[in-house]
């Protein structure tokens, strides 16, 4: 009966255990279809640029990247640019059909972890 309880125990703790350690990433993006970033200085080049399957891939891109506030995917290509110091660009826009730019609403990211992914999109219309 003791062995059992104890082996009860232990499978307990480990599921505690994997509970605690699984940590969630949390973003609340606005979402911008058919515009992109117009740069006129260099603080709005991408960070970095990679190629993914789809646009969850690329948000999940971003989620990984603590610097990163915004993404534009380029359905075409399947391009992914991760940005960073996107301050105030929302005027600083130009139309390109195919590109979807989706922006960290301030305030909203929580990242832990890395094993559940949460994005929750608002349409938003320039």
């Amino acid at each position: 009966m003791a062995a059992r309880l104890n082996i009860c125990f232990v499978h307990l703790f480990v599921l505690i255990t994997q509970l605690v350690a699984q940590n969630t990433h949390l973003m609340t993006m606005s979402i911008i279809s058919g515009w992109q970033f117009q740069c006129a200085n260099t603080t709005c080049l991408p960070f970095a640029t990679i190629r993914t399957l789809n646009i969850r891939n690329c948000q999940i891109a971003c989620l990984d990247q603590v610097q990163c506030q915004a993404i534009t995917f380029h359905q075409s290509s399947s391009n992914c640019e991760l940005f960073s110091n996107i301050l105030n660009q929302n005027r600083n826009m130009s139309i390109n059909a195919g590109t979807i730019t989706m922006i960290d609403m301030s305030g909203t990211r929580l990242s832990n972890g890395s094993y559940q992914y949460h994005i929750h999109v608002k349409k938003q219309h320039i």
